[in-house]
């Protein structure tokens, strides 16, 4: 874990839209990489062997029901069932027989229910649950299995193209590791008259076997369910800190009990999960407590090579109590298994469990009740960034509204701040006194540490090397790091002028402010300080155009760094605020072109360059004179957080990477998913295993919106010397999420 082995050729990115949750948006969803590549070390990496499986795998029953799904021309799960349901019992009556039953329950015409994200992306078509869930899920025919109880999932082909059976039971083994925080991994079978392959799936990656037939390696079979009986010892298969809260119905939405070795935190509501196959951040919030307070609870999986610990980032953001603006920390650990930190492990990453313990808790951005507390609150995230680089070293490199909060409440016991710089938050400036921020800023999991001589005394070299790396969620990164090059843009814009009204309180609660910034004024032709040089260009000609704002949001939803041309760039490229918005909101709209366009030029083409923070300094300017024009004249608009707007991303079937096999790099696609096969009707699900409705069919795609969205595409230029540079999404955070 020592800095100094960062060398991370792909960059911690999360994913930029939201997760999938239907049959048709699954096709953007990508597998890692390489993880369908048969691993012809699967069984001594991922299995338990055991020595029975010799004497068992010569059982003639089951070799007479594998023979039946070996010769299966269409898909049958009746066959599937049956034969995993036997060797389930084979090896729980000879190796433990003492354990609950395992039981394969056909499962392919109903969603799974009660998913954290919600997903609704389809059904494996058996799932091994325990003998108890499935006796609870017979008392009612309307019961259908829930993610949090599966144990695991199969997924079976026919023969035609049992090559994308890998590809669909990968995928719903990252939404079931999303659904199971008690269970470190999860495994899966494919099947078809081919053969099979097992599939392993964890934060650190997805592994596959090689594919194994039905009669000289029948023995696999026995293996996997051995596995789920009897699990490797040599890695954790399970967090034995998490359990599902006692006294609910199992069947339905979890809440989750967590032990943190000095205390149990008891009903805990999930309230965010990250990506599978990253750090897959996983936040719950604990049963309230009259006694203590608001507690969050926050697990990821946290790559060794990581040179910044979020625990390490907020032990200096509160070295002189709980900073402002940011979220309480109780401390940070590494969650154990029997005494030893729980590590994954997939070719060659690893992460390691980690617990962060907050004590603020909050309401998402999207609940902020109205406009003024809304840029109330943006003004105060840029003072708490601003005061965190300042003052801290500490650079966030995430900001984003799924890091940001509203109406936040701390614990009590909280350490207060005792700081002599703390700071100022646009109600201390409006109002002239004290007043607590209208937002904080959370997720310190991609936070830089910017003094060198800390990270030199962590181990490391010293350098800038890990803030190299493009980070943060890419719809909000900027638009020359996203691209990776300096824009073309000259239309600078000065530095905004406070009223003298205004500008007096300002310059009052910041008169021990030690920035220069504070009191800068432009002056002959400078603008932020600074001037124009032409030396600094490059070639690039970007035809900028102008759409209207909802399908500007579904081109920053599905903005991807790297791409040769930034489709976000419609929002900030034109001025038409007093259109695009509701007209009780067209009072914003000055302040909103004011702030596109101190976004809008290539800051980097001046000479000297400007200060760090020129750009906090200038839009907080431009917000504190508006608010507080608008509160002097009492403008406002109460904001609908209940039935917030929703927009519905234009699905685009992305280009596969070539590759000589067939599904390297593959990103499941409706083809890929593809319906069944039109002569395999499959059975009704049996007695045991009783649900309430069939998979409703894809809503159709809006062709109107996709039309609009690939003109807009078309009409941009690719700059000449400009490739796309090559990434992967190596975080999330966790999370489009997020």
């Amino acid at each position: 874990m020592s800095d100094h082995t960062v060398r991370l050729k792909s960059t911690p990115v999360k994913p930029t839209k939201p997760p999938p949750i239907n049959r048709k948006e699954m096709s953007a969803f990508h597998l890692p990489p390489n993880s369908l590549i048969p691993n012809t070390d699967f069984c001594r990496t991922w299995l338990n062997v055991h020595d029975v499986i010799k004497e068992l795998v010569l059982d003639k029953k089951l070799q007479k029901l594998a023979k039946a799904v070996r010769k299966s021309k269409v898909t049958c799960y009746e066959n599937v069932e049956i034969l995993l349901n036997y060797a389930s019992a084979l090896i729980r009556n000879r190796l433990c027989d003492t354990s609950e039953i395992i039981v394969f329950v056909d499962n392919h015409s109903f969603l799974p229910t009660n998913h954290p994200n919600k997903i609704k992306g389809g059904a494996a078509d058996v799932l091994g649950v325990l003998e108890s869930v499935l006796k609870k899920l017979q008392e009612d025919e309307r019961n259908r299995i829930p993610w949090h109880l599966i144990l695991t999932a199969v997924k079976e082909k026919t023969a035609v193209d049992a090559k994308v059976g890998p590809a669909q039971c990968g995928a719903y083994l990252g939404y079931a590791n999303q659904a199971r925080p008690d269970m470190v991994g999860m495994y899966g079978l494919s099947v078809s008259p081919r053969g099979f392959q097992i599939q392993y799936s964890c934060p650190a990656g997805l592994a596959t076997s090689e594919e194994f037939n039905w009669t000289a390696q029948l023995g696999g079979v026995l293996a996997y369910i051995c596995t789920l009986y009897l699990p490797r010892t040599d890695f954790a298969p399970r967090d034995t800190t998490i359990s599902l809260a006692t006294g609910r119905d199992i069947l339905g939405p979890p809440l989750w009990d967590i032990d943190v070795g000095d205390k149990i935190y008891r009903n805990c509501k999930v309230q965010f999960v990250g990506q599978p196959w990253t750090r897959m951040t996983w936040v719950a919030e604990a049963e309230a407590d009259d006694k203590d307070g608001p507690t969050v609870i926050k697990d990821s999986y946290r790559d060794v090579r990581t040179p910044f610990k979020e625990g390490d980032m907020y032990e200096i953001l509160h070295k002189e109590g709980s900073a402002p603006g940011f979220a309480a920390i109780d401390r940070e650990y590494e969650v154990k298994y029997k005494d030893t930190p729980i590590t994954v492990s997939v070719k060659k990453l690893t992460r390691i469990k980690t617990r962060l313990i907050m004590k603020t808790s909050g309401l998402p951005l999207t609940k902020c009740r109205n406009i003024v507390d809304f840029f109330k609150g943006m003004y105060d995230i840029l003072e708490a960034h601003r005061w965190m680089v300042a003052e801290r070293k500490l650079l966030h490199r995430d900001i984003s509204h799924g890091n940001i909060v509203v109406e936040a409440k701390d614990a009590w016991k909280i350490k207060k701040f005792e700081g002599k710089k703390p700071p100022i938050f646009i109600d201390e400036v409006l109002h002239g006194k004290h007043a607590p921020p209208m937002a904080r800023l959370l997720d310190m999991d991609n936070c830089a540490n910017l003094d060198r001589r800390k990270m030199k005394s962590k181990g490391g070299k010293g350098d800038d090397e890990p803030l190299r790396c493009r980070t943060g969620t890419p719809k909000f990164i900027a638009r020359s790091v996203a691209a990776g090059r300096i824009l073309d843009n000259f239309s600078v814009m000065p530095m905004p002028k406070l009223q003298p009204e205004i500008a007096a309180a300002y310059e009052e609660v910041h008169r021990n402010d030690s920035s220069k910034l504070r009191e800068l004024s432009d002056a002959n032709g400078s603008t932020h300080g600074s001037r124009i040089s032409f030396d600094r260009p490059l070639n690039n000609d970007i035809d900028e155009g102008q759409r209207q704002l909802s399908q500007i949001w579904d081109f920053m939803a599905e903005h991807e760094v790297g791409n040769a041309v930034d489709t976000r760039s419609a929002l900030i490229s034109g001025n038409d605020w007093a259109e695009w918005l509701h007209k009780d909101l067209s009072f914003i709209s000055k302040l909103m072109t004011d702030l596109t366009r101190q976004i809008r030029p290539e800051w980097a083409l001046l000479d000297p360059a400007p200060e760090p923070l020129h750009l906090h300094e200038a839009m907080q300017r431009l917000i504190l004179q508006y608010v507080h024009d608008w509160e002097k004249n009492h403008l406002n608009v109460e904001l609908d957080t209940v039935s917030c707007r929703t927009f519905t991303p234009v699905e685009r079937k992305p280009m596969a990477p070539k590759s000589k096999h067939p599904l390297i790099g593959q990103i499941i696609t409706s083809s890929t998913l593809g319906k069944r096969d039109s002569n395999s009707a499959a059975p009704l699900a049996q007695s045991g295993s009783k649900r309430l409705r069939k998979t409703g069919d894809d809503e159709p795609l809006d062709a109107e919106l996709a039309e609009l969205q690939q003109a807009w595409i078309d009409s941009q230029s690719t700059p000449v010397g400009s490739e796309p540079l090559e990434y992967a999404a190596e975080d999330e955070d966790e999370d489009t999420s997020e």
